[in-house]
């Protein structure tokens, strides 16, 4: 039997062991908060929606979300299955059933936009701990995720990280036409990286042309089949 619960009702030490079971194998260093992070940002009266489950009270799966642009946005900040409960349809279960509630309940109005960050297969080959970038896609694809058509490049999570470069950004919502716009997106990545970084990483010129980019983007007819990942035009 699999239950869901939250990062939010477990322990400190329950949550360390969502880390190590979890993340840590999943996602590089510098893509991966800490377990103090995961406190901080999923406990308490201002947690991040979460979801974990769990098999004999073991953790076999975690989804972790944050809101950003007065909560019309939402990204996908992890989304992770223990290796020997792939295929039992648990990421089907957080991504298709749970995440469309989450969108339904954002805090700025129903039907919030939801992005997620992936790797791009030119950038990144597949890996036993990582996994198969090009399936990841497809994964996502049958969830109706569509693609912005340009490179993007994860902030740095903390002092002395790196960013992340290679990477692409999808939007997994199906709200109606009109219900977000590209000044959504921009106002996400200025907060996303203001508040990892830094108000000044705004200054940066890789970062500005992503602003750029975003705020002209047509969210609802000018996005990609994933399919197309190969045509992304580089940065």
């Amino acid at each position: 039997m699999v239950r869901e619960t939250t990062l939010d009702d477990l322990t400190a030490d329950d949550v360390a062991r969502v880390h190590e079971r979890l993340l840590a194998p999943t996602f590089r260093a510098d893509e991966l908060l800490s377990p103090d992070e995961l406190v901080a940002g999923w406990t308490g009266p201002d947690a991040g929606p979460s979801a974990v489950l769990l098999a004999d009270d073991e953790p076999v799966a975690v989804m972790l979300g944050g809101w950003f642009a007065g909560g019309r946005v939402l990204l996908l900040e992890y989304l992770a299955v223990d290796a020997e409960a792939r295929g039992l349809g648990l990421g089907a279960r957080l991504l298709g059933d749970l995440l469309p509630r989450w969108a339904a309940a954002a805090p700025g109005g129903p039907g919030a936009l939801v992005l997620a960050e992936v790797d791009d297969p030119r950038a990144w080959s597949a890996d036993a701990a990582q996994g198969d970038p090009v399936a990841r896609l497809r994964f996502y694809a049958r969830y109706g995720a569509r693609l912005l058509p340009f490179p993007y490049t994860q902030p740095a999570l903390r002092p002395g990280a790196d960013r992340v470069p290679g990477m692409l950004l999808l939007r997994l919502d199906r709200t109606p036409a009109g219900a977000a716009t590209g000044a959504d997106v921009a106002a996400f990545l200025a907060e996303h990286y203001a508040a990892a970084e830094g108000p000044d990483a705004l200054a940066d010129p890789a970062v500005a042309r992503m602003v750029a980019r975003a705020r002209e983007l047509d969210v609802d007819a000018g996005l990609w089949p994933v399919e197309r990942w190969e045509q992304v035009p580089a940065d």
